[in-house]
């Protein structure tokens, strides 16, 4: 990798660590580089709030727009919660919409949930579908609760966690996001298997 390259993205990703919410500007006209492909993968997978501007729209067609942002979205489905805005500094269209949006991610990421609303929603999401069989054995659900916030963290008490598989886990998280109104921000799952230490998590 390039040192200047290196060097931008460490401190692009230290400023990002220290901010609320981060907001990622993309140049239109220079389109999603590969160098935004990795800083986005990895404000994901630090689980680090972030919503994506892309700017200077007043230039392109509405067509031009439209492929810009299909594209943009095939890009990210690893992190679909992540809001994408279309803005033009210049013409200040699109600035109104930043605020109102970081002032919501801000209140998803300090959300806190009981433990009992928490075990209400694992047992409707448990309900609608069932973890899938695996070695002959279906997944027990135990309990669920909140760790932690900034990012929302839920721990799965489950009998295995090996046997859960990733797919599962993707389920799950939409379910909590649909059922707690968590849009935007990010959220961390664990799977942690009741009958084994700590170290043995398996964390998502």
């Amino acid at each position: 990798i390039d040192p200047v390259e290196s060097f931008s993205v460490s401190a692009s990703l230290k400023s990002a660590v220290k901010a609320d919410i981060t907001l990622y500007l993309i140049d239109v006209l220079e389109g999603i580089t590969t160098q935004d492909k990795k800083l986005i993968d990895i404000l994901n997978t630090k689980k680090l709030p972030f919503i994506i501007l892309i700017n200077k729209t007043d230039l392109l067609s509405k067509k031009e727009l439209e492929k810009i942002n299909a594209t943009l979205s095939q890009t990210i489905t690893f992190c679909s919660h992540v809001p994408i805005l279309k803005i033009s500094a210049l013409k200040n269209t699109g600035i109104k919409k930043v605020l109102p949006l970081v002032n919501q991610i801000c209140i998803e990421s300090s959300i806190r949930i009981s433990t009992g609303k928490l075990n209400r929603a694992m047992e409707e999401t448990l309900t609608k579908y069932q973890p899938p069989v695996v070695r002959r054995v279906r997944p027990k659900f135990f309990y669920l609760t909140q760790a932690e916030k900034k990012p929302p963290t839920f721990v799965f008490f489950v009998n295995d966690a090996d046997r859960i598989s990733d797919n599962y886990t993707k389920y799950l998280e939409r379910s909590l996001r649909k059922l707690f109104n968590i849009k935007h921000a990010p959220i961390q799952i664990h799977l942690r298997s009741s009958h084994k230490k700590n170290k043995n998590a398996k964390n998502v």
